[in-house]
């Protein structure tokens, strides 16, 4: 019996020197045991410690973008009050462009450090795997000499061999007091992994979020483009001349005026001939987007579109959209309208009207496929895109190549992306 006592003695103190001589009491204490540990690491691991570095580095760098960007915001508001005058709509456009470059260089950033804190936590994350597979290895070692122990002697044997029942009960308490602390242990160190991987499930649908962000500043990023692009042609039209731009300015406002009186007449027109006529449309399940880009370089009544104090902006700019792209009816309609004289640089659309009081309009076409008292089916080809500056269909003070979609409701322009899917 002194034999067998010894060899499980050796086998406890082996456990609590493996256990860094520490085993806790209970579920709580083994939490706050594995994250002291987890302390150390990180501090003394140099990989995590580089990390940390590159982490901070970028967060303290994004801190510093983003109090750049609210001074532009101010800049920007102020100036806004006061777009009817050409230095004023030239200093917007700068500091336009100026907050962009600040918000696409702090996405990046952004992108950059997430991915730099997945990095780390994968790393603490296989350090407590390892953790819990050398503490299970140790626990089936200990299990398997209490399970020999119990197969050769019963409760009634160490009773009789030890003589006393203080014996008795000082083993029996040992074994369950091991097992207690062993099962603790190995709970502290897998709670401690399932907070790890929770952590990284947060950080990756993060990235997710980052990286659509990242397809939304590539959008602006065209829009940077497009900014310069109306800076560069304001000036060359206006040549500095503030009396030139007031001249620009009114054509602008007048020509914006009439296209909505249009719009707004016409589809009155267009619903009372399909109802004389009995013009039936197809009911489809929903909007499609005209064009394979998803990428807004402008959005519906956008606070930083450059022209926003002449007029709202009452529809969406989708980007990435090269000259010449085919335009697609969002969903089957009556063309109302073909806006379009080729070779004139006269602003040129297509409005549809559909089922439920909503009409599409789409502007800057370079060419029209299709003629007005006419029907089309979601997805038919209807037009070609434009918006190139001095092209067919541009109009005045176009920003580059783009689509110009609206969805309007009973009239009324509405957010398109309220619509599309």
């Amino acid at each position: 019996m002194k034999i067998k006592n010894k060899k499980l003695n050796i086998a406890i103190l082996t456990l609590f020197a493996t256990g860094n001589f520490f085993l806790p009491q209970n579920h709580s204490q083994a939490v706050d045991f594995q994250a002291a540990q987890q302390q150390i690491l990180d501090q003394t691991d140099p990989q995590i410690q580089e990390l940390k570095d590159k982490i901070e580095s970028r967060q303290k760098r994004i801190e510093d973008l983003q109090k750049q960007q609210k001074v532009y915001e101010e800049s920007l508001k102020a100036k806004r009050q006061q777009i009817n005058k050409l230095k004023n709509l030239v200093g917007i456009l700068d500091d336009s462009m100026s907050k962009l470059t600040l918000e696409i260089e702090g996405a990046s950033l952004e992108i950059e450090q997430t991915s730099l804190e997945i990095e780390s936590l994968n790393l603490q994350i296989s350090y407590k795997e390892k953790e819990i597979s050398d503490q299970q290895a140790r626990m089936a070692g200990i299990f398997k000499t209490l399970e020999k122990s119990e197969r050769k002697k019963s409760g009634l044997e160490i009773l009789v061999l030890s003589g006393t029942l203080g014996k008795f009960f000082a083993e029996i308490n040992q074994l369950q007091t091991l097992q207690n602390n062993l099962k603790n242990q190995l709970d502290g160190l897998n709670a401690l992994k399932k907070e790890l991987n929770d952590k990284k499930a947060s950080l990756e649908e993060r990235q997710k979020e980052l990286n659509a962000l990242k397809d939304d500043l590539e959008g602006k990023s065209e829009k940077l483009a497009a900014d310069k692009n109306v800076k560069t042609s304001l000036l060359k039209e206006t040549r500095g001349q503030e009396s030139t731009f007031q001249t620009l300015l009114a054509q602008v406002k007048a020509e914006q005026a009439q296209i909505e009186s249009d719009i707004q007449n016409l589809e009155v027109q267009a619903r009372k001939r399909l109802a004389e006529t009995q013009g039936i449309l197809p009911n489809d399940a929903g909007f499609i987007w005209p064009v394979p880009s998803r990428k807004v370089a402008a959005y519906f009544h956008d606070p930083d579109y450059p022209f926003r104090y002449i007029f709202e902006h009452p529809a969406i700019d989708i980007g990435s959209t090269p000259q010449g792209t085919a335009v697609r009816a969002a969903a089957s309609g009556y063309v109302a309208r073909v806006q379009f004289v080729p070779g004139s640089t006269k602003y040129g659309y297509i409005l549809l009207v559909h089922n439920g009081g909503l009409s599409t309009v789409y502007g800057h076409i370079s060419k029209a496929y299709v003629t007005e008292d006419s029907f089309v089916v979601q997805g038919e080809v209807i037009a070609l895109s434009g918006g190139l500056p001095g092209t067919a269909g541009s109009g005045n003070l176009t920003t580059g190549p783009h689509l110009h979609f609206e969805t309007r409701l009973n009239g009324i322009p509405v957010n398109p992306l309220d619509y599309l899917p």
